[in-house]
């Protein structure tokens, strides 16, 4: 786990919307160590997050999330895939997010520069899936040849 100035490392991916249209950008991101859920809320810009682990080349990683993202107005961006390409056996996290890990107390704790490259591959294979799945009809859209 990187640390510097007692701020973790985290894998950060944030939607940017303006004039020209919305983009997706991540990477490496720092959060104070134990201030996570603070800085959490607004990173991810909501009010209550929701945590799911999975599991990337034999490490558990959590990915926090808007819980409320199906409550708001305005249209979803699928930001994360996770699962297999079959229906009901993927979930679809829309939205800002953050990917950490946490230790045996339950504890969240950062990620070291190694796993920060691992997750930058993870996300493509992640945004590969997004596409296949949307071609495939399988996120509530029409099927496309």
């Amino acid at each position: 786990m990187e640390k510097v100035n007692n701020k973790m490392s985290v894998y950060i991916a944030e939607i940017i919307k303006n004039e020209r249209g919305t983009i997706l950008t991540s990477g490496v991101g720092h959060i104070t160590q134990g201030n996570f859920l603070q800085e959490a809320y607004k990173i991810i810009g909501c009010r209550c997050v929701d945590c799911r682990s999975f599991e990337y080349n034999g490490t558990e990683y959590d990915v926090w999330f808007d819980d409320e993202f199906l409550l708001k107005n305005g249209p979803l961006y699928p930001t994360l895939f996770l699962g297999e390409l079959k229906p009901n056996f993927f979930d679809v996290i829309c939205g800002n997010f953050i990917i950490a890990k946490c230790n045996e107390e339950g504890e969240t704790i950062g990620i070291s520069t190694d796993e920060a490259k691992e997750l930058g591959t993870f996300m493509q294979k992640s945004i590969d899936k997004l596409n296949r799945a949307a071609h495939m009809g399988l996120l509530g859209g029409v099927k496309t040849a």
